[in-house]
């Protein structure tokens, strides 16, 4: 059986990482318990051409939202958290937009994105003094919701540090400590971070990669993402991660001990609602439901749970199929790339006695460009809407300020010559005008407006920005 999988794969890894511009990639394949494949090729750093290697360490991203589950689990399995007991009852603090989430939602809502909150993600990129107490306190009361609590499936990032707060509320210990010594140190997993040093000294890490607009991978800055560390913050390598995959295929134990009971355990595994990621499927896979921290799926008619997980310049996939004892994890230095899922389908395919049926790589790209060209034509329709010759209202000088918005912390606009300059965050952009007093800036890979708003007396008392398109522009009041 592990011949009729690995026969040939190197060299099937190596075409597609061409086919698919991939820097960088680890590859590790379990089946009963055992590694039995573990691999690393291309490139860790691209301009001194340095090979990547097993003990280059690597981003997870979105995957860490397992751990993150599971370290809510355990709490569950000691009896201290119940999944569907009101967080309200362990955290009174605790407050949503929306009055009926705030009472209702439970641990379980967080951990399957069912609370109505869309993504916010602008809100958090590149915030890096952003503190997790403040974060979960105070930030997320003002992320307004797009639809009805319970009512959909949205994915989330901030719910997942609002879980990481709240399991060290209850434990006493940090997420990042309750990780370290709850799963970590039990599992014998010791290579890995909870953020990626800039610059590194140490070459451990793999340096990360995005393409430009003409297909030349340029190296990027790692994400500093601390207060959402429980959703997304873990570094590690592929022998570490086949650990990971041994654990959840063992249902919770290590060795013969059992970490979390069997029948807790399984909880991670249930799908809670429909959920849809990328807005293309295949006919042998269908989605069936998000668990907690995973996704369950149906593939060629077998259970499939993974994750995958995207920041800047890293790709990760942690999949297995548990009625067949079998997994794999791929980690790349390729920003969001799909490079590891169809890589999986490519394994569980020669598993399953369907090798050269389908060319996922050609299936899964075909269907990202198709999407990165829909999204990019949308990104960039705002230009199109420039009416010429129509001035900004005000002398430039009077838009200039410091704006601020409950949720989205603080904006600030000055006037450098004869343009203005935003800093937001950790963000610097140039601030271009578009028509009256509607201007342009660009930030994580596209285009936003700003719409500035005058007050009664005649002078600038406010911006607003769509930062999330499902809920209306975020209003940021000038002080």
């Amino acid at each position: 059986m592990n011949d009729t999988i690995l026969n040939g794969l190197n060299e099937t890894i190596k075409n597609a990482m061409t086919e698919l511009n991939v820097p960088g990639a680890q590859v590790a394949i379990v089946k009963d318990g055992e590694v039995i494949y573990s691999e690393a090729f291309g490139y860790a750093n691209l301009d001194k051409k340095i090979l990547m290697t097993k003990e280059h360490i690597l981003p997870i991203g979105s995957s860490s939202k397992s751990f993150t589950a599971t370290a809510a689990v355990m709490l569950a399995n000691d009896g201290k958290l119940d999944l569907d007991e009101p967080i309200r009852t362990y955290m009174p603090e605790f407050k949503l937009y929306d009055s009926i989430a705030t009472y209702q939602a439970t641990p379980r809502d967080l951990l399957c994105h069912r609370t109505g909150i869309p993504r916010h993600d602008l809100m958090w990129f590149n915030w890096n003094d952003l503190e997790r107490k403040d974060l979960a306190l105070n930030r997320i009361s003002h992320l307004k919701n797009s639809i009805p609590f319970r009512s959909g499936w949205q994915y989330q990032n901030q719910m997942f540090a609002m879980i990481g707060y709240l399991i060290e509320k209850i434990s006493g210990k940090t997420w990042e400590e309750f990780v370290e010594e709850k799963i970590f140190e039990p599992l014998g997993i010791k290579e890995y971070s909870f953020q990626i040093p800039y610059p590194d000294n140490s070459g451990k890490y793999a340096r990360l990669y995005t393409p430009n607009k003409d297909g030349v991978n340029e190296e990027n800055e790692p994400l500093v993402i601390d207060a959402l560390g429980p959703a997304g913050s873990i570094n590690t390598t592929i022998d570490e991660l086949a650990k990971w995959i041994i654990f959840n295929l063992n249902i919770g134990k290590v060795g013969e001990k059992s970490l979390i009971e069997e029948n807790q355990f399984k909880e991670l595994y249930k799908p809670n609602i429909p959920y849809q990621i990328l807005p293309f499927e295949f006919q042998e896979r269908t989605t069936v439901g998000y668990g907690l921290g995973w996704t369950i799926d149906s593939f060629r008619g077998h259970k499939v749970v993974d994750h995958g997980g995207n920041v800047n310049g890293g790709s990760a996939l942690i999949s297995f199929m548990p009625d067949d004892s079998i997994g794999c994890a791929i980690l790349t230095n390729a920003n969001s790339n799909l490079f590891g899922d169809a890589l999986s389908m490519e394994i569980y395919d020669r598993y399953l006695g369907y090798e050269g049926e389908k060319n996922w790589f050609t299936e899964y790209q075909d269907g990202m460009n198709a999407l990165l060209s829909a999204m990019k034509g949308q990104l960039y329709a705002i230009y199109d809407t420039k009416i010429e010759d129509k001035p900004y209202s005000h002398k430039l000088e009077e838009y200039a300020g410091e704006y601020t918005n409950s949720g989205y912390g603080d904006i600030s606009i000055t006037v450098k010559g004869n343009v203005l300059h935003m800093q937001y965050h950790n963000n610097s952009m140039e601030v271009k005008h578009l028509h009256y007093d509607i201007f342009t800036f660009e930030l994580f890979g596209g285009p936003h407006s700003i719409s500035f708003a005058t007050g009664v007396d005649g002078s600038i008392s406010s911006l607003s920005i769509p930062f999330e398109p499902s809920v209306e522009p975020i209003l940021f009041t000038k002080k």
